[in-house]
């Protein structure tokens, strides 16, 4: 698996084209048993992908997350977007060995990202904490197990 590390912790920084410039669903998934390694994978509606191993290292000064970004180059998850008159469906499928981050439970959040033609004008929907920007703290992930 090849990889390119960033780090990161202001927003809006460009990190990745998807975040940055337009709408995506994103999912974030891990098995750390310290809550700390996890990965992120993004589907726009024209079925962009990207996935990146995270790092997260807590909080800055602003409450942003301090995260270090592992981009996979050579992606395994696959996705299928279907566009509907009032929007667009993400299917995101990979296989479970490959995304495992530890040998934990799996945890996940997963949150859509729309935009209002401009990249700061954001509305941010998140499967938890809903109506707070920390879906990206691993603290607030769910059980996969909860869910199924």
């Amino acid at each position: 698996m090849r990889r390119k590390t960033q780090r990161f912790s202001a927003p809006h920084s460009g990190y990745n084209i998807l975040h940055s410039e337009g709408d995506a669903c994103e999912v974030l998934i891990g098995s750390d048993p310290e809550r700390k390694v996890y990965y992120e994978i993004e589907i726009s509606p024209d079925n962009d992908l990207m996935l990146a191993e995270m790092v997260n290292h807590g909080f800055d000064e602003n409450n942003e997350p301090i995260l270090d970004i592992h981009f996979v180059e050579e992606c395994f998850v696959k996705g299928e977007v279907v566009k509907r008159d009032n929007g667009y469906t993400a299917t995101v499928t990979f296989p479970k060995e490959k995304i495992l981050s530890g040998d934990g439970e799996v945890y996940f959040n997963a949150y859509r990202l729309e935009t209002d033609g401009g990249e700061m004008d954001k509305h941010l929907f998140a499967l938890n904490p809903t109506m707070l920007p920390k879906f990206r703290s691993p603290e607030y992930f769910v059980y996969l197990k909860d869910f199924i």
